[in-house]
């Protein structure tokens, strides 16, 4: 599936901020669309790709992983967030017993130190 993976991937990347969709993968790289599926589920998980906002089904690279200048980068979608599937997120802020500054989970998400 990597394989496959990697070529969903750079079909994407050529879209660019057009993005593609499972119908469109599914004829430029003669896949699967249960594979293709399978494996977009796996990149928004991993939060390398993320659903484009004003077409549900289309799918584009978050903007932080495009290298050109076409889209501004930063934590412009919360996809992926630890924060939302977090079990201690009742008892996570400031003076709690888990807190935001100490996530390593968020750290780690965020790509930097948020100490």
């Amino acid at each position: 599936m990597n394989d496959a993976v990697d070529r969903i991937l750079s079909e994407i990347k050529s879209a660019k901020k057009d993005g593609l969709g499972i119908d469109e993968l599914a004829e430029r790289l003669g896949i699967d669309k249960k594979q293709i599926t399978l494996a977009l589920t796996t990149l928004m998980s991993e939060g390398r790709i993320m659903q484009k906002q004003e077409h549900d089904d289309k799918y584009i690279l978050k903007p932080a992983t495009i290298t050109d200048d076409s889209e501004p980068s930063g934590l412009t979608d919360m996809n992926g967030c630890p924060c939302f599937h977090c079990l201690r997120i009742s008892k996570c802020g400031i003076r709690q017993p888990d807190s935001p500054t100490d996530c390593s989970e968020l750290e780690e998400w965020m790509g930097s130190d948020i100490r």
